[in-house]
């Protein structure tokens, strides 16, 4: 009796063991240069076994057209079930199984089995949207010997499936930028498209622009370019891209917003100056746009190069410019200070206070008296957080006992009123939260709910105030979550008490994450803070550490207040 040949292939979990060692490294930018293009196998190699031929099948997968000759004739003509890639993570192993455990004819020498076994990391939706699913997979590949005496797969798994390494090399991650619900500060919404053909690419990515902001987002952001389409495709003609659009019945200023979207979305695909039309003719009457041309909309959200942090420590606020105790009351000792946050242009602070009767919320100027607000009683808040605002933040946001989410929101007299935010989404099935962390343009919080690391969209409408959609980042990997912040638009840093996995950066959309360098740290890890152009800062069970990137070992921060400090930048 001839012994059927059983192999599987097991897609190992991708394990964090080493410090300073990316999880994954998320696709980089080029700004037009030939993309390296991935191996794309004409026809399999003759004479493979099963093995081998289901091995090279799944590297191929991520081209089609590739991925299709190792299949049979039939089996080719209905596959895959969906163009939408399920990424996989890298590693695999072998173990046999014994011939009673695959199930297929022994008799039958043409035709073998290999399982398949991997662990799915997630998925690109049509929209090109990553969508974090982890999941464990495993298909039956059903492979038959062909006339010519070749194996090919006769029943392959119905994803098209793509290993995490070929994803990397195959997509590109792009930034579509939308604007927040006040059209005054623009939101990042990452997205993924192919890297080849290298020839339209630009067109590829107004197409996912002028489509609209992502399903987590629409509700919101706005977009100046909703109702308008592209006539033409855009294409590079003449040393600039040509982005024709459809009839633009807008404003001077909207059309500006239009011009800067366009501009910023397309910055990570062409460094060429982007021609933008109405109808064959200019949007505005400049023709030609480069980054440096549309109006910056980050001026509200990007912390001045002097706001150098501030910490808590001790019930009182200290410069982490030189170690020093601010001016005023707070730097003085009056308020028993847990934590606190800075406004994001620096002129506004707001503390959590112990008090006899719990914690209470105060808000005021840097270095002048502050008021308390007047909320419900609560035995622990959150530290603070504020969204952008003119003349000093506007609204600062803490959670009480774990469930309720209030804004602190200011009044035309000047003072501080209490409103609620609906969190029911975030704070589901016994959630909760104990740091929650708006994004700088205030359209996205990033929370720890009950270890883990979730990310939400914030809706505002004329009444109400409600986080919605939350998603939970690394899931299975980050369950010990005590601190997260904003490392950008993007980004985020986050504090663990694994000991593996003490601090790492994570983009928003769950891809990947980088494990800092530990060997510096000791647990209990407490709080983490993060800026643009800033170094991350830490606080372990010794002290205060800072560290610029991931690799580089953690040095001990030059104004440190020691354990138990919260350091923080402003936002």
């Amino acid at each position: 009796m001839t012994r059927l040949l059983v192999a599987v292939l097991v897609f190992a979990a991708v394990t964090s063991g080493c410090a300073n060692i990316p999880d994954r490294t998320p696709p980089k930018v080029v700004l037009d240069q030939p993309v390296t293009e991935p191996s794309k196998p004409g026809k399999p190699r003759p004479d493979l076994d099963p093995f081998s031929l289901v091995q090279d099948f799944v590297n191929a997968a991520g081209n089609p057209d590739a991925a299709k000759t190792y299949l049979t004739e039939e089996a080719g003509q209905h596959w895959p079930s969906s163009q939408v890639p399920t990424i996989l993570q890298d590693n695999f192993t072998m173990p046999p199984l014994t011939g009673q455990e695959n199930g297929v004819d022994p008799a039958n020498p043409d035709e073998k089995v290999v399982v398949l076994t991997g662990t799915v990391v997630g998925r690109l939706r049509d929209n090109h949207v990553f969508s974090p699913e982890p999941q464990s997979l495993e298909h039956r590949v059903v492979v038959r010997r062909q006339p010519d005496r070749q194996w090919r797969i006769a029943t392959p798994p119905p994803d098209l499936l793509i290993t995490q390494s070929k994803f990397d090399v195959a997509y590109r991650r792009v930034n579509l930028q939308f604007f927040d619900s006040e059209q005054r500060v623009m939101v990042s919404d990452p997205r993924y498209v192919e890297n080849e053909p290298r020839e339209g690419l630009e067109d590829r990515v107004m197409r996912l622009l002028v489509a609209g902001a992502s399903d987590s987002l629409k509700t919101a952001v706005r977009s100046p370019l909703a109702g308008i389409n592209l006539r033409t495709n855009a294409v590079l003609e003449s040393g600039a891209v040509v982005v024709n659009l459809t009839q633009v019945d807008k404003s001077v200023e909207d059309r500006k917003r239009i011009a800067a979207q366009i501009v910023e979305s397309l910055r990570e695909v062409t460094s060429s100056p982007v021609r933008i039309l109405s109808q064959d003719r200019p949007l505005l009457p400049q023709v030609e746009w480069r980054p440096s041309d549309v109006d910056s909309y980050d001026a509200l959200t990007t912390p001045k190069p002097d706001l150098l942090g501030l910490v808590a420590h001790g019930g009182r606020i200290y410069s982490m410019r030189d170690g020093k105790a601010i001016e005023g009351p707070s730097g003085a000792g009056a308020y028993d200070i847990a934590s606190a946050a800075q406004s994001i242009d620096g002129t506004q602070l707001a503390i959590v206070q112990r008090t006899a009767a719990g914690m209470r919320l105060r808000i005021g100027a840097l270095n002048a008296d502050l008021a308390e607000v007047s909320h419900p009683a609560a035995a622990t808040l959150t530290r603070p957080t504020w969204l952008y605002g003119d003349n000093g933040g506007r609204e600062a946001w803490t959670v009480l006992d774990g469930t309720v989410v209030i804004r602190a929101v200011r009044t035309p007299q000047g003072g501080w009123e209490d409103l609620s935010v609906d969190a029911s989404e975030l704070t589901a099935n016994g959630g909760t939260i104990t740091q929650l962390r708006l994004s700088r343009d205030g359209v996205r919080v990033a929370a720890v709910v009950n270890g883990e690391i979730k990310i939400a969209s914030v809706v505002r409408t004329d009444d109400a105030v409600s986080i919605s959609l939350p998603r939970t980042l690394h899931g299975a990997k980050i369950k010990e979550a005590v601190s997260v912040d904003w490392m950008g638009k993007d980004a985020l840093i986050v504090a663990t008490r694994q000991n593996l996995l003490p601090v790492v950066k994570m983009p928003i959309d769950g891809l990947a994450f980088s494990v800092y360098n530990y060997s510096t740290l000791t647990q209990p890890i407490t709080a983490i803070t993060a800026s643009p152009s800033r170094p991350a800062v830490v606080t372990d069970g010794s002290g205060m550490w800072s560290a610029q990137e991931a690799g580089p070992l953690w040095q001990a921060h030059p104004h440190g207040q020691g354990p138990g400090s919260v350091p923080f930048y402003p936002g």
